[in-house]
């Protein structure tokens, strides 16, 4: 806006006309001696249009000056200019906005090239206020040019230009889209297949998470099977909390047109918040609870919701992908088409209970550093096959301790223990993003069960399955276990 304003101060008076051999002309009759329009050419005007909508623009260029002014002919001339082709533009206000049904005026965006304050976005400023008496548009959105690697303007001469066609063909027209909605378009937007390879990489990992997801929806059917919002287990009610909070920002991001937030946010979500802590925790949950438990449907009906507002997310982006998983989701859609509703509607999560899931899933992040450390040293295999003891002060202290017997599902290890922060040995990990942890790990000395693979001191103390734990002897057998936290 204050772009357009310097320039429409500075600008001088915008001569119209054009003489060339090509374009729309200008309709009007001059006096010879006087240079002034014929009194009547309002009412000329309509004739003429009428007989250029029958034969073309040439009609006017052929035409014979008395046809119209008769005895008067001999004192006029006909003008053969042509009319600027930037208020050809400038006036697509007036000839499809306001001729087009379905459309209206003003327009709620212009979108053009920076370039363009000087051209389209002032011609039709201009000629909409001569007479509209106002702008034809709500806002203007202006965008960089394409360059290489480089930082060169792309052009066939150079032989750099990447045809958006190619990309399709190889990648796929979502790549295509997500590269520029990643991009900041304010600016140049700098393309190469090294970039083009990375938004493809960065696509693998969102479409994964969708697979992911709706995989383990398999039998759960959101009509009859979904756990009441303050019944859930208190991780999935912290995840439904959590995308609601993420769409009230994407939403935000798109009425600014922050795309390149939007994708980051979703990127960013769906590598740290589900793949590298929640989709990990629930695993175990759905992978050896009881298929129709409390604890597992809670995890459904938290992958039902996740699901249902990633696809709206992305679907302005990942048009085709967002409809193939809208298609692939349990239940009856409410619309043929994913685009009909783009804004999420999530319900208000309660839970069973409380805690502090943003400390906890600081203390994973350590966690996951310690055992990796200890893979890597050759201490111990997987997640599983340790034992962490955590020695903690302060609100993540207290965060952990309210887990429980259930800290281990969240550690992901066979066993999990706590302890004071002052407690901790010399040899324990720490990281300086937690100060108030510090995780040392173990070999899981324990025999490991075939079913769940957690290493526990009661494996084979059911006879009759020498190879389980009894946790999954009551998940197969009994009554199933039930879960708060995780």
């Amino acid at each position: 806006k204050n772009r357009l304003a310097a320039m429409l101060e500075d600008r001088p008076d915008w001569c119209i006309s054009r003489q060339r051999n090509w374009g729309v002309p200008i309709t009007v009759f001059v006096h010879k001696d006087t240079s002034q329009l014929h009194p009547d050419t309002e009412i000329l005007f309509e004739k003429i249009a009428h007989k250029v909508e029958k034969g073309g623009i040439n009609a006017w260029f052929d035409l014979e000056i008395s046809e119209f002014l008769g005895d008067e002919a001999s004192n006029y001339r006909k003008v053969t200019d042509v009319l600027d082709v930037w208020f050809d533009s400038g006036t697509t206000h007036a000839s499809v906005l306001g001729r087009r049904d379905g459309l209206h005026f003003p327009a709620d965006l212009y979108l053009e090239g920076s370039d363009q304050h000087r051209g389209w976005f002032q011609s039709s400023l201009l000629t909409s206020v001569a007479i509209h008496g106002k702008a034809p548009y709500g806002g203007l959105l202006t965008h960089g040019f394409t360059v290489d690697q480089d930082g060169r303007k792309m052009s066939k001469s150079l032989g750099n230009v990447i045809p958006p066609q190619d990309i399709m063909n190889t990648l796929g027209a979502d790549i295509l889209r997500l590269w520029i909605a990643s991009t900041d378009f304010t600016k140049e937007m700098t393309v190469s297949h090294e970039i083009l390879n990375r938004t493809s990489d960065t696509y693998r990992r969102v479409r994964n998470t969708a697979r992911f997801l709706l995989a383990n929806m398999t039998g759960f059917n959101p009509e009859t099977d979904q756990v009441p919002m303050d019944d859930l287990v208190s991780l999935d009610a912290e995840m439904i909390r959590r995308i609601s909070e993420l769409s009230t920002k994407i939403m935000v991001h798109y009425d600014r047109y922050e795309f390149s937030e939007v994708t980051q946010t979703l990127h960013h979500f769906c590598v740290d918040d589900l793949g590298g802590f929640y989709l990990d925790i629930i695993k175990d949950r759905q992978y050896t609870l009881k298929a129709e438990s409390h604890a597992r449907k809670s995890c459904q009906t938290a992958l039902y919701w996740i699901t249902d507002a990633l696809v709206r997310w992305m679907s302005p982006i990942l048009s085709f992908t967002a409809q193939e998983i809208w298609e692939a989701m349990p239940g009856e859609r409410p619309h043929r088409f994913v685009f009909a509703v783009t804004e999420a509607e999530i319900p208000k999560a309660g839970g069973r209970a409380e805690v502090n899931w943003s400390l906890i899933q600081s203390a994973k992040r350590v966690v996951n550093q310690a055992i990796e450390a200890a893979r890597t040293d050759g201490l111990v295999k997987g997640s599983l096959s340790a034992e962490v003891e955590l020695f903690a002060a302060g609100p993540i202290f207290h965060a952990l301790a309210a887990l429980g017997e259930e800290l281990r599902f969240v550690t992901i290890t066979s066993e999990a223990t706590l302890g004071r922060l002052k407690e901790a040995p010399d040899q324990a990990i720490s990281d300086a993003t937690c100060p108030d942890l510090s995780v040392v790990v173990k070999v899981a000395e324990t025999e490991k069960c075939q079913r769940c693979w957690h290493h526990r001191l009661d494996v084979g103390s059911v006879p009759v399955h020498p190879a389980l734990c009894r946790r999954c002897v009551d998940n197969i057998e009994g009554a199933g276990e039930e879960r708060t936290f995780a």
